[in-house]
């Protein structure tokens, strides 16, 4: 049994913190992610919640990027 990594796919990332906070209403999925990912990449990236893997796909911090994006969707940016 392999431990479970901190790290996984930004879009996995982004469906866990959907599940978190059904309160915020964002829906799984690609588009959602990109166009979140349009407004808060740049603090998301500052924050090391995301990094870009072989300049092809984001890898994402899953509890770092839950609590970034968190407060990035309140308007509590970091």
């Amino acid at each position: 049994m392999q431990p479970q990594t901190e790290w996984v796919t930004g879009l996995c990332a982004w469906e866990q913190f959907g599940q978190r906070h059904p309160e915020l209403g964002y829906k799984a999925g690609h588009m959602n992610f990109h166009n979140f990912l349009r407004i808060h990449r740049d603090t998301l990236r500052r924050s090391d919640a995301i990094r870009l893997a072989k300049k092809r796909f984001w890898v994402a911090h899953l509890d770092r990027f839950c609590r970034v994006a968190f407060d990035c969707a309140t308007g509590m940016s970091p």
